[in-house]
């Protein structure tokens, strides 16, 4: 549930004025609020899902970098003769130890390479999230924490809790 706190909108209070136009304008620029602090906090949870995606990919490689290093010891202590089997592209071809070892090696170093870009995107994507919540006053309530309400830190400024 996402609720926006208190905004004080251009120096008028519903308090002080009296009569049903200030009431309505007091509605409609509430409603108003409401409506960017749900844009803001979806675009926050875009964000997160682009995070999350990223770090499942680095997952899927990290698995394959480490199946690959697998490979490579395996095929070290074996002769470079030795005849063994690699899969290409759901074909199965028949090779020696001496020519696949490279091949492996030069995928591992690849899949290393790529892993190292997508953390590096990791971090920035959490580096800009942090960002824009401070920029727009979010804060994550966590599970079976209430949420807290203080006062907005400038004049003008809403609070948006998640």
């Amino acid at each position: 549930f996402f609720s926006p706190l208190a905004r004080k909108a251009s120096g008028r209070c519903s308090c002080v004025e009296s009569g049903e136009a200030s009431v309505v304008s007091t509605m409609a620029e509430s409603a108003e609020n409401y409506q960017v602090a749900q844009a803001l906090v979806a675009q926050l949870q875009g964000m997160k899902e682009e995070g999350n995606q990223i770090a499942m990919k680095i997952s899927e490689l990290d698995q394959e970098r480490h199946e690959h290093s697998l490979v490579i010891a395996t095929l070290q202590k074996l002769d470079s003769d030795r005849k063994c089997y690699r899969m290409i592209g759901g074909v199965l071809t028949e090779r020696t130890t001496g020519e696949v070892l490279p091949a492996v090696k030069e995928n591992m170093q690849k899949l290393e390479g790529v892993c190292n870009d997508l953390y590096a995107r990791l971090q920035s994507k959490e580096k800009e999230m942090q960002e824009f919540q401070s920029k727009h006053n979010i804060r994550l309530a966590r599970p079976g924490q209430p949420q807290q309400k203080a006062e907005p830190a400038a004049a003008g400024a809403a609070e948006y809790s998640v």
